[in-house]
């Protein structure tokens, strides 16, 4: 029988793993959304198109599209060296606010109070990194950075379309980026609204790896929506 207690572990290692129970150990969700996607590859983000990463760490301007979103953005990422990093900056509307620290990768960005009433832009020289769009409070983009010391296990791919028409389905791939080397794996066809892989082994990014989903459709512009599950695991020393 199923048991749990707030102090002592349970059944179920993923659900301690989520209640923080396991030092080494966190539960990572990361949520894609692009509502254009295109003919050609881009990544699985709300702002659409491609991604392209920081090439050095740098300070992030924060601004909203409305005067009324005053709250504050909690940015989580990491530094030049990959170590995780987190700031929490106050939005002030429509006027721009810089982090007080530099950024090498950001992984997600969420507001801490409300409802943004407006796009939230996060970007550096023009170049945008992070978006929040309206009223959605968060980033939507399946996109992250593993932090050094960790490696990170992917469990659980979700992805979901509008498209249901077999002559018009959506391609999409993994890109994993390690110490200048590219891999685009995984690589799969769908012309269902939703298909699910549950990994019986996790697949394994190591540290320092850039990692973002890309789309492309057959024809015309599709919806497509990604939900990832896995676990950051501290590296053995």
């Amino acid at each position: 029988m199923y048991q749990y207690h707030q102090e002592r572990p349970t059944p179920s290692l993923l659900f301690d793993i989520a209640k923080g129970n396991m030092w080494d150990s966190e539960a990572v969700n990361i949520f894609g959304f692009n509502r254009t996607i295109g003919t050609d590859w881009e990544a699985v983000w709300n702002d659409g198109g491609d991604y392209v990463y920081p090439a050095s760490a740098v300070q992030m301007s924060l601004v909203s599209a409305s005067v009324s979103d005053t709250m504050q953005v909690l940015i989580s990422g990491l530094d030049a060296d990959y170590n995780k990093l987190v700031e929490t900056v106050t939005l002030t509307g429509t006027s721009v606010v810089t982090t007080a620290q530099s950024f090498f990768r950001i992984n997600s960005a969420i507001i801490l109070s409300g409802s943004n009433v407006g796009d939230i832009t996060i970007s550096n020289n023009s170049v945008l990194y992070a978006f929040i769009e309206a009223e959605l409070g968060t980033t939507q983009a399946a996109i992250y950075t593993v932090p050094a010391g960790y490696s990170l296990y992917l469990f659980r791919i979700d992805a979901n379309s509008a498209t249901t028409n077999g002559q018009k389905y959506i391609f999409f791939r993994n890109v994993v980026k390690t110490n200048g080397r590219t891999l685009r794996v995984t690589e799969a066809t769908f012309a269902t609204s939703q298909v699910s892989y549950d990994r019986q082994i996790p697949f394994k990014i190591p540290e320092k790896s850039d990692f973002h989903f890309e789309a492309k459709s057959s024809a015309g512009t599709n919806e497509m929506a990604l939900f990832i599950e896995a676990v950051l695991v501290k590296n053995k020393a």
